[in-house]
């Protein structure tokens, strides 16, 4: 673990160890197995998904088409709107390949603490920005005790609430914009069978949340999620990697509509794009951009210690078994993840 100034960070970043692909060698995950037989099932002819059917990516899977100028609004309407048809069990969207892996490797070590004998409850998790429960169900296979999901659309929370079938010690949803995060857990608290929200968490994660929000809307996020961890507590989030500005080629499967945007001065831009799933289906996208210093300058306003920084993209593993479908991404990073900690 490492905390340093924002000054030091910035040199770190620049090395070529500091950001790092996902590890083809690391031991293989049940996550990782999952990954791989999706691969070979679907390039060995096995059923494609229907194509009428827009599977979830929990928040960065919407139609950032519409006129709506204030992104809440228009993700509240575009999910409730389509919330019912963005249900999956298994991987689909090109982030279920790429990214939320590697959230998922980031969050075993986090885990799989309680088998050491110091917790012998588990652990209790926090999804800001959880849709309809994707990686919810998964921590909770990887050994959570349970999950609190906050989601602003409320026809995302109740397809959570579905697939949950009925399991409501382990899995609690309930709907809150994420810039209300403590608010609504404190709300909610009698219900979700907290005391407080404050310091009542183990986890936290945001996975491809923040490239709906403005920086001041992620810092506002960043600090909530701080507050509402436990001290020792880890928070992982996933968002586009900052380059993606730069990724517009027309024949890509996740692309933004960037053509002559600025890296700079392109800050808190609505830009739409695209990402493909593995049968072929477009998803509207959007994203609005930040810089890498926005992400870091966050982190450390809030408290928080940087673990781990990964940068998430095609791997090698991908390209043998659909080397189709992830063609056009290859070689290029997609998303990054941060890894972080409350101070004790």
């Amino acid at each position: 673990m490492f905390s340093l100034p924002i000054a030091a960070v910035a040199l770190l970043l620049l090395s070529a160890e500091s950001f790092r692909p996902h590890n083809n060698n690391k031991k293989r995950t049940g996550s990782d197995l999952l990954l791989r037989k999706q691969l070979l099932r679907i390039r060995s002819g096995g059923d494609a998904l229907d194509n009428e059917t827009q599977p979830s990516n929990d928040a960065d899977s919407i139609d950032a088409n519409g006129d709506d100028n204030d992104s809440e609004t228009k993700s509240r309407k575009m999910y409730n709107k389509q919330a019912s048809n963005w249900v999956r069990t298994e991987p689909r969207c090109l982030s279920d390949f790429t990214g939320r892996p590697v959230v998922f490797g980031m969050l075993e070590d986090v885990l799989n603490a309680q088998h050491d004998g110091s917790d012998s409850e588990g652990k209790v998790v926090l999804d800001i920005g959880c849709g309809e429960g994707y990686c919810a169900r998964k921590v909770i296979e990887m050994g959570a005790s349970k999950v609190i999901g906050s989601d602003i659309s409320k026809e995302m929370i109740a397809c959570a609430l579905s697939t949950a079938d009925g399991d409501d010690d382990r899995f609690k949803y309930y709907e809150s914009a994420a810039g209300e995060l403590l608010k609504g857990l404190n709300d909610n608290r009698d219900f979700l069978g907290i005391d407080s929200a404050e310091g009542a968490f183990d986890v936290a994660i945001a996975v491809f949340l923040f490239n709906y929000l403005t920086t001041n809307e992620m810092e506002e996020v960043i600090l909530q999620a701080f507050q509402a961890l436990k001290p020792g507590g880890t928070f992982i989030f996933s968002v586009p990697h900052p380059s993606m500005i730069f990724c517009h080629d027309k024949g890509a499967i996740f692309r933004l509509d960037s053509e002559n945007k600025g890296y700079y001065s392109s800050r808190n831009e609505k830009i739409t794009g695209i990402i493909s799933t593995i049968d072929g289906t477009t998803l509207n996208i959007m994203s609005i951009h930040k810089t890498l210093s926005d992400y870091i300058t966050a982190i450390f306003s809030s408290g928080f210690e940087i673990v781990d920084i990964q940068e998430a993209g095609v791997t090698e593993e991908h390209m043998i078994l659909h080397p189709e479908f992830f063609e056009s991404v290859k070689d290029r990073p997609l998303h990054l993840v941060f890894k972080l900690k409350k101070p004790y």
